[in-house]
């Protein structure tokens, strides 16, 4: 037991040491400013205090008192991550390596030096098996049960044949690194003594992300049972804890319009312009209960629409969160946020809709976004808007549905009238932002356009070229789904013109479908006359008649109806209604005639028929 313990606490005091070495480094061989000066001796001090500690600890354990119960206290997590952040800044940046941790006032009953220990050396790790400028990304969440703070790195990953040993002690990941290989064991048998559970994730070359679950009050324990753990440690699998997120979301990645785009399983969207660098973590519940997201912004610009679930989204040193939000960042020389929707936070900063703020290493500046442009019209594809005061430029996106998912172009231009290219039929979305001289959008203003260029061709050259015309409108109709009746309903007269009826009717059925107009009642029974449907005829005009019960063309179907159920009397009643009305019309004249013989009134029929004539 005795030695299990040196070994533990000469690995504790070897990377206290090597952290004030780091610090005295960098001050000798570099120039730093006072400022700097000032926070590399206060780290030099803290971890000299952190040093005094663990030697104090170790000398209690060799006076055999690792058998007593730990102390419990109240822990800040966010400031015990910020102590840990602090010791270790000598090494994460002596790899460049930026270390992000979330805003939080979780707080946790636990042993804060045996919970610092397991957190210090996880992180630890993060930084050493990193990349060259990576970044370390600290969450916490907390539950009805416990907290859980996931660490990920943007490091070399872990191969799959050694995730099986990695908590094993005296086993390192990388047999090149130097070190005993104690820490990541100790971390595990730490967090599952107090009676929480360690997850990894781990994809090589990608990165690794562990997940430290602690019940909010842990078991009453020894460091007896700490050292006991490391025994048998393994990989702890959270698959008991279905609740916690810690399973990937499924995401559909498409590149449109100069975007590349995720639509996520909770609905969340996230867009990046394609010259934009970036990571992304999307995870859920084993039940679909619970999301998260976040990503980091390395350069370009991104928009973010979570429309339950929170997000966390890291830009250089800070870390924005926000719930319910719709919302842009721009990187670039500076950090650039416009909010649309809901609100984001970011330490100190809070922004609402339509605020938005410019952010350098010494100054936040927070604006009032641009008015959005207004009295937007397009006409034959042409766009005209008015002109926004103080804007630098404009920005058009043009998409095909309104959330801006299936994005079709987008583009700046300066000029508030110009002509757009639309390809196809369709019903469009069309939004601008207005840019004021810091490079913020304004909110953005939205217009819906139906395109009909195909469908507006075809009537042009009807009269000229009827093959050519049919060729336009079914390109019409192949993209305008239900977003107009025009083409369906053309394309149905030709058809009938040209005595094919069965594919008139399938046209003129989906017209009716999209919009319900008296024409194309009148044509749909035409079309079932033809087709000898008199059960159809009659089960429509029960349907319109009560829309439009005087319409003369549909009582005279009525009329046709009652002519062919032999219901003669009825059928003049209503054909003499409907010549009052309409003494020329000579299919009505026509009918009656027909009518009358039927009747056997011949002298009345022959004067229908000469009206008919």
């Amino acid at each position: 037991m005795n030695k299990f313990f040196s070994s533990v606490f000469f690995h504790e005091l070897k990377n206290s040491l090597s952290s004030i070495k780091f610090s005295v480094q960098m001050l000798d061989k570099y120039d730093v400013s006072a400022q700097e000066k000032k926070e590399t001796v206060d780290n030099i001090i803290s971890t000299i205090t952190n040093t005094t500690n663990i030697l104090e600890e170790y000398m209690d354990f060799i006076k055999f008192k690792f058998t007593k119960k730990l102390k419990y206290e109240e822990i800040n997590l966010y400031e015990l991550l910020s102590e840990i952040k602090n010791e270790l800044l000598p090494q994460a940046e002596q790899k460049s390596v930026n270390i992000y941790i979330q805003k939080s006032d979780i707080k946790i009953i636990s042993n804060k030096f045996w919970l610092k220990r397991a957190i210090y050396n996880v992180v630890l790790n993060a930084i050493k098996y990193n990349k060259r400028g990576g970044s370390v990304n600290i969450k916490i969440e907390r539950d009805i049960f416990g907290i859980y703070i996931s660490i990920s790195d943007t490091g070399v990953g872990i191969k799959k044949k050694n995730l099986s040993s990695i908590f094993k002690m005296f086993k390192q990941i990388d047999d090149t690194k130097s070190g005993a290989g104690i820490g990541l064991a100790l971390a595990n048998s730490v967090i599952t003594s107090f009676g929480g559970q360690v997850n990894v994730k781990s994809n090589e070359d990608i990165g690794t992300e562990f997940i430290l679950y602690v019940p909010k009050r842990p078991k009453e324990i020894t460091v007896k049972r700490i050292a006991l753990g490391l025994i048998p440690a393994s990989i702890a699998l959270f698959l008991s804890i279905s609740y916690f997120p810690i399973y990937s979301q499924k995401y559909d990645k498409s590149m449109q319009g100069g975007y590349v785009i995720y639509t996520f399983e909770d609905g969340s969207v996230l867009k990046y312009s394609q010259n934009s660098d970036y990571e992304i973590k999307a995870y859920k519940n084993l039940y679909n209960t619970k999301y998260t997201l976040s990503t980091t912004l390395k350069s370009g610009d991104m928009s973010l629409k979570a429309i339950k679930n929170k997000a966390s989204i890291y830009v250089n040193d800070r870390e924005f969160n926000n719930l319910g939000t719709d919302f842009e960042i721009i990187r670039d020389d500076f950090t650039k946020v416009a909010v649309f929707e809901g609100s984001i936070k970011s330490d100190d900063l809070q922004l609402n809709k339509g605020e938005g703020s410019v952010i350098s290493a010494k100054k936040i500046k927070v604006v009032e976004l641009l008015t959005p442009p207004r009295n937007i019209n397009i006409k034959d594809g042409y766009l005209t808007f008015n002109k926004v005061n103080n804007a630098k430029k404009y920005k058009i996106i043009i998409s095909r549905d309104r959330n801006f998912n299936q994005i079709e172009d987008s583009f700046f231009t300066n000029k508030t009238k110009l002509n757009l290219e639309f390809k196809n039929d369709a019903l469009y979305y069309v939004k601008i932002f207005a840019y004021d001289k810091y490079g913020l959008p304004s909110l953005p203003s939205v217009k819906k356009y139906i395109n009909l260029s195909h469908y507006k061709k075809a009537m042009k050259i009807i009269d000229i070229d009827m093959n050519d015309s049919i060729l336009e409108l079914e390109t019409s109709i192949s993209t305008i789904q239900n977003h107009s009746s025009l083409p369906y309903y053309e394309l149905a007269k030709i058809l009938f013109f040209k005595k094919q009826y069965k594919k008139a009717l399938a046209l003129i059925q989906k017209a009716i479908k999209t919009k319900e107009k008296k024409e194309y009642y009148y044509l749909l029974l035409d079309i079932y006359e033809k087709l000898n449907k008199t059960q159809e005829i009659e089960k429509t005009l029960n349907k319109v008649l009560k829309i439009y019960p005087n319409d003369i063309y549909l009582l005279f179907y009525k009329a046709k109806i009652l002519f062919l159920k032999a219901k003669y009397k009825e059928a003049t009643k209503l054909l003499f209604k409907i010549l009052q009305q309409r003494p020329n019309f000579k299919e009505a004249n026509s009918l009656m005639a027909k009518t009358l013989m039927k009747l056997h009134k011949n002298s009345e029929a022959k004067y229908y028929e000469r009206l008919a004539k």
